[in-house]
């Protein structure tokens, strides 16, 4: 098997998601360096930012309490502001 970035010969395999990549031994180094070590689903999230939630749209003022009473959003910035608090 070939290394799935430069095609030398694949001594490691590293988990990225559901697949498993092909790896030289430079490229495998390179791949723990550039991870940390860590499998490629949990390096991403710690990139990822944890959730916030709003109480009411910073840009229409619209609150949950508000979409609850009248089934309406305020702007389509709430589908996304508000979406865990969905009635």
């Amino acid at each position: 098997m070939s290394c799935v970035y430069c095609e030398r010969r694949a001594t490691y395999q590293a988990q990225a998601g559901l697949q498993r990549l092909r790896l030289c031994e430079s490229c495998a180094a390179a791949w723990t360096r550039r991870t940390l070590g860590a499998p490629l689903v949990q390096w991403l999230r710690c990139l990822k930012p944890a959730p916030q939630t709003y109480a009411a749209c910073p840009f229409c003022g619209a609150t949950t309490d508000s979409v609850r009473e009248t089934g309406l959003y305020g702007c389509p910035m709430c589908y996304l502001l508000l979406e865990e608090n969905r009635p």
